[in-house]
């Protein structure tokens, strides 16, 4: 299926996911990775059989559908763990941007500080956000320190 790294660096639960989607004539694909509350990751597939098909022009689409999907999947699908089970974690950027957030800079500010653009600094206080069930920076770095995330 499409391009994807030298088979020979491949795990063997890798190798046998792309021969099935070989045996079942898919030639073209790309994965998409969630990152979703309380750390976990989840990943969407789309595949197609056609061999015109590029995944990779469409790959802005399909990252926004992918997320819409599981958005709407996390609304129907029942949890297999109970919330005050779950743990909240922080990626070590958003664990940074909360730091500085922490000092008062703002996103333009954190972006110079960390060498990344202000939208990427935006994105990881998003997720933080998100993850910490919050809606502003403000609460998001207080919720964070209390459990000693950050």
């Amino acid at each position: 299926m499409g391009s994807t790294r030298s088979q020979d660096r491949l795990q063997p639960g890798e190798v046998r996911v792309l021969n099935e989607a070989k045996e079942a004539g898919l030639k073209h694909g790309v994965t998409v990775p969630l990152f979703g509350p309380f750390g976990r990751l989840c990943v969407v597939s789309f595949a197609s059989r056609f061999d015109d098909v590029d995944p990779q022009y469409r790959l802005s689409r399909l990252n926004a559908l992918a997320w819409q999907f599981h958005h709407a999947f996390t609304k129907i699908a029942p949890s297999s763990e109970g919330k005050c089970h779950m743990k909240v974690a922080l990626s070590e950027r958003e664990k940074d941007c909360l730091r500085w957030v922490e000092e008062g800079k703002s996103s333009w500010e954190i972006g110079v500080i960390l060498r990344v653009s202000e939208n990427t600094v935006n994105f990881h206080l998003k997720n933080a956000m998100r993850k910490l069930e919050t809606n502003s920076r403000t609460h998001c770095r207080a919720k964070a320190i209390r459990p000693g995330l950050i």
